[in-house]
């Protein structure tokens, strides 16, 4: 977590992250940073500002879904059957993508937890798909392990999820053709039936639509990583002699580094987008 602008032997931090996912709070991201700076605890906390590089991937996946869904939509004409097969093959990767980032950075988290807590855990046992490891948080800290225990059905639909699309069988998204209350490109609720899915109903209780299924996974990740920020700043604010000040300009966290290897004079930063 690096205040912007700043260079570091050669390395310069140009990205605004908040331009990018705006619901994460960083301003308790840049006092909890203030805090384990002053601490000497950089290096513990690695794994938590690994977290928050993967939720960027989560955002950009699901946002380029959705775009993908309503670009699909634009392309429809009366009377005519729509296929669009670079496009619901991209709007299955960014929805495979992000499933797998969404887990990915939930292990950053257990990874951190692990080495926070003190918890007995080694390689993939640190992991909050396992119950034992959801019960060993709670018992140290009854805060983080409420926030385990109300979002264990998610965590549960999340790996169950995972596992069928890169363990058994793939993401099934088919085209509708017509009015759907799911959208053009619906994701069944029960993954294991694949293709069969569609002899269901499109109906909201046998399908998501894009928009909701990017957005249950979504708010649920930022919400466990929120409450994983806010116990850690009440925790380490414990002891502290003074209190931490943090400058404005702080707020813009440098996410994205880059490296000079010649000679210029800079005149400003550009950020594509």
């Amino acid at each position: 977590m690096q205040p912007f602008p700043q260079k570091i032997e050669g390395i310069v931090f140009t990205e605004v992250a908040p331009s990018l996912i705006p619901e994460v709070h960083f301003k308790d991201l840049v006092k909890l940073g203030a805090i384990v700076r002053k601490k000497h605890r950089n290096k513990q906390y690695e794994p938590l500002t690994d977290s928050l590089r993967k939720i960027q991937w989560v955002k950009l996946n699901g946002s380029r879904a959705v775009a993908i869904e309503r670009e699909i939509i634009s392309q429809r004409e009366p009377c005519k059957i729509l296929f669009a097969p670079p496009l619901q093959i991209e709007h299955s990767l960014n929805i495979t993508d992000c499933v797998i980032h969404t887990k990915s950075a939930l292990d950053s988290m257990a990874v951190f937890l692990t080495d926070s807590l003190d918890l007995p855990f080694k390689g993939g046992d640190r992991d909050l798909k396992r119950p034992t490891f959801r019960t060993a948080v709670a018992n140290k800290d009854i805060r983080l392990g409420q926030l385990v225990k109300k979002l264990e059905v998610w965590l549960d639909d999340l790996q169950r999820i995972r596992d069928e699309w890169i363990h058994i069988s793939s993401i099934s998204v088919v085209i509708i053709q017509g009015s759907s209350d799911v959208g053009i490109l619906p994701i069944p609720r029960d993954v294991a039936l694949g293709l069969d899915a569609m002899k269901l109903p499109l109906t909201k209780q046998n399908f998501w639509s894009t928009q909701e299924f990017v957005e249950y996974h979504y708010s649920n990740l930022i919400t466990i990583f929120h409450g994983i920020v806010e116990r850690c700043i009440e925790i380490e604010s414990t002891g502290l002699s003074e209190a931490i000040e943090t400058s404005e300009v702080e707020a813009s966290l440098g996410m994205f580094p880059t490296r000079v290897t010649e000679n210029m004079k800079v005149t400003g930063f550009k950020t594509y987008l």
